[in-house]
């Protein structure tokens, strides 16, 4: 499978999707429709036991679109930056450090549905995409030793629920729990299928 024709063709269907239905919804502004979700937290990496994997740092950005201000369906890009530090034998990760850092940055898009009730937003949300995990390398030379790095790719997909509470229209206070999966690549390296996330923060509008 290739991963880069994969994501192209997800990022056509909902881009496709989401022009069909902003044309039955133009009495509203295009402004009042795009919000920039962002939050941060902790993630829990789950999956291998060979592997030590520890909790670690979480940074939620996204631009998301509304057809309508609520009870309807949406869709989201999100870029994530996990980091965590691992301890790992060597033939299990794509570098030769066996104890470093990890750095797990997601690319996603998707659509969700979200139902509010009062000031209370509840939303559930499915997004398909693509990890790069990297690492660092060490290499003996002739100078002496050199540090590098090396990435790993691999299909993914994140799954995600969130509760909103609106200070104002336009503005809300986000907590999201969510499930991140890595799908093997060619290689065989995945060194966390899994993570969940814990992470606060806020939406808004820019106007």
């Amino acid at each position: 499978m290739n991963i880069k024709n994969y994501f192209k063709s997800c990022l056509a269907t909902l881009i496709i999707a989401g022009f069909g239905l902003s044309a039955a919804c133009q009495t509203e502004k295009l402004s009042s429709r795009i919000y920039f979700p962002g939050s941060v937290g902790i993630n829990v990496p789950s999956g291998i036991g060979q592997t030590s994997v520890r909790a670690g740092f979480s940074l939620i950005t996204a631009i998301e679109y509304r057809p309508k201000y609520t009870n309807n369906i949406f869709f989201r890009f999100n870029y994530d930056a996990l980091s965590n530090k691992y301890k790992s034998l060597s033939y299990q990760v794509p570098t030769n450090v066996t104890e470093g850092k990890v750095n797990a940055n997601f690319f996603l898009l998707g659509v969700g549905y979200r139902h509010t009730i009062g000031g209370i937003g509840i939303y559930a949300l499915l997004q398909p995409g693509l990890n790069t995990s990297g690492f660092n390398t060490v290499t003996n030379n002739l100078t002496g030793i050199s540090v590098g790095s090396v990435n790993s790719n691999h299909l993914s997909f994140k799954f995600s629920t969130g509760v909103e509470y609106y200070i104002v229209p336009h503005f809300a206070l986000v907590a999201e729990p969510s499930f991140y999966h890595l799908f093997p690549n060619t290689q065989g390296y995945t060194l966390n299928p899994n993570y969940l996330s814990y992470t606060i923060g806020f939406t808004t509008t820019l106007f």
